[in-house]
């Protein structure tokens, strides 16, 4: 090896070192200038359990338990109403009575009648005891008792007709019948409906029919009366699936 080579070996030895110490100075310089870590904040909470319901949200409507227009079976001339719009009534309470008194002279007569055929029964029976007149007599004297007490009855149904009761309790309607009025068979006298309690109709997925059951709690609200809650329970899931929707109706009770 010359002298020559020795001194360039030297040198690359002396700049690696050079280097060497400048990139460990530089190393040094940063460390140096980084920012030293700060205390981190730690917060804890004590960890509880609760149970948990799952819910099913759904819009309804609110039908009542019972609900009817009450109309008239026969025609007739209205001469009493016995009731105030928005009453609430009781099973049998008398609404409306149409003018009877034709009706009611047409019963008196057929009354009479069979009051007059119970008599002449009571004596052909006298009389066949006598021997005096055939069992067929007296038969026939039975027959005509029992047409004409069926016909008095006929007349009495038609006379319990003019008088309009309520089938069930609840609340009335609004009406616009007046006295005078003259009413066809069918014609609306006022609705009647029973409002407690009430059902509650809504829709729900099929998938969700496996989690209900009847007597479930179901809770409504209704804009009609902010921030009350009515509870309830379903009280009916029907087995029909609407194949449009693919939805069944569920029915709840308030």
């Amino acid at each position: 090896m010359t002298k020559r080579m020795l001194i360039m070996i030297g040198g690359i030895v002396v700049l690696v070192l050079i280097l060497a110490g400048g990139f460990a100075l530089h190393i040094r310089k940063l460390m140096a200038s980084s920012p030293k870590p700060t205390p981190q904040t730690v917060t804890a909470t004590r960890v509880g359990s609760q149970d948990w319901q799952p819910t099913l949200a759904a819009v309804g409507s609110v039908v009542p338990v019972r609900g009817v227009d009450v109309t008239s079976e026969i025609s007739g001339l209205v001469r009493e109403i016995h009731f105030k719009s928005g009453q609430d009534v009781k099973k049998g309470d008398v609404l409306v009575e149409l003018n009877a008194d034709a009706d009611k002279a047409q019963l008196a007569a057929l009354e009479a009648s069979a009051d007059l055929a119970a008599s002449v029964l009571k004596r052909d029976k006298a009389q066949f005891e006598a021997q005096a007149i055939a069992q067929a007599q007296v038969d026939a004297d039975s027959a005509d008792l029992k047409s004409k007490r069926a016909l008095a009855a006929q007349q009495q149904a038609v006379i319990d007709k003019k008088t309009i009761r309520a089938p069930f309790s609840g609340r009335l309607g609004i009406t616009t019948v007046n006295p005078g009025q003259y009413l066809n068979p069918g014609d609306k006298i006022v609705t009647l409906q029973t409002i407690d309690p009430v059902y509650v109709d809504f829709n729900l997925p099929q998938k969700s029919v496996g989690e209900l059951q009847v007597g479930q709690v179901v809770n409504v609200t209704s804009d009609g009366f902010p921030g009350v809650t009515f509870p309830g329970k379903i009280s009916a899931i029907s087995p029909k699936v609407d194949t449009a929707t693919r939805n069944v109706v569920v029915e709840a009770t308030l």
